[in-house]
């Protein structure tokens, strides 16, 4: 009876508490192993309602936003659209969601053309300990656990009666308000708390997903890293053809610089938030 109370209580505390919030996180990461002193750092958006929320990156949304929509102005005025590489801006270009009360987790992520839903079925098993500090200005608790290859330190606060957090981690008595893996590669810190309006459609380029497990998504990055322009012989939009740009005003339809960014890029990208799946 004591443990259906509690239960009950906690999912109270998700349907008042999260609907129509926004948690926004500090994220520094180090995405080579090989360069440690090149710590980047992006503020990431955890939007919460009655059934779920969504871990999204506000630079990625943001830029990919009014990417879209020079895109458009280009289409109508032109009849044509010119995409230049430095265009698109942020590096966490994936995001998460989950659904309330049963937390069920998918991570959507793009690989060249095609956009993909990944569900997640791994549980996150914590110890939580008895040791508790202030992050900011909330009261928090410590709590520890393995999880996709990488020990994770996490600080929640009951004080946020949500059992959610950033990116895939779920599952506390209370919102995770600081996570950080035992090497410092990864680390997220709540920096503030507001209201928003309703859901934000972060699929910005309305792309159709192709729903996969983890396992199945294994397979198709390991081929996209192999050859990651494999299949690029044309992008359209609508029947229109879409000439990539390189900084010094160059066209091809088939860029070289482009296959060699984006294979130099994979190389730099090694130490990744999880180890033992590709993400």
């Amino acid at each position: 009876m004591k443990k259906l109370l509690i239960n009950l209580f906690l999912i109270f505390g998700i349907l008042t508490f999260a609907q129509n919030k926004r948690f926004i996180y500090e994220y520094k990461f180090i995405s080579d192993s090989t360069n440690l002193e090149d710590l980047k750092t992006e503020m990431m958006f955890l939007d919460t309602t009655k059934d779920g929320s969504k871990y999204y990156s506000y630079t990625v949304f943001n830029s990919d936003s009014l990417m879209k929509a020079d895109l458009e102005q280009q289409l109508k005025a032109t009849g044509s659209i010119n995409v230049k590489t430095d265009m698109r801006k942020g590096n966490v270009r994936y995001s998460v969601t989950k659904t309330y009360p049963d937390y069920k987790t998918n991570l959507h992520r793009k690989l060249g053309m095609d956009a993909y839903n990944i569900s997640e079925d791994r549980k996150i098993n914590w110890k939580i300990s008895s040791e508790k500090e202030k992050i900011g200005e909330w009261n928090a608790q410590k709590a520890e656990a393995d999880f996709a290859g990488r020990h994770w330190i996490a600080w929640f606060s009951t004080e946020i009666p949500i059992q959610d957090g950033p990116y895939k981690f779920r599952g506390l008595p209370g919102l995770i308000v600081k996570i950080e893996d035992k090497t410092g590669s990864h680390k997220l810190e709540l920096r503030g708390i507001k209201n928003i309006a309703g859901n934000v459609d972060v699929n910005v380029w309305n792309a159709k997903e192709i729903v996969v497990n983890s396992k199945q998504f294994q397979k198709v990055i390991k081929e996209y890293e192999n050859d990651p322009t494999k299949g690029i012989k044309q992008i359209q939009m609508g029947g229109t053809s879409i000439v990539l740009t390189g900084k010094d005003g160059t066209s091809t339809k088939i860029a070289k610089d482009q296959e060699d960014r984006l294979k130099n890029q994979i190389k730099k990208d090694n130490n990744r938030i999880e180890l033992n799946i590709v993400n």
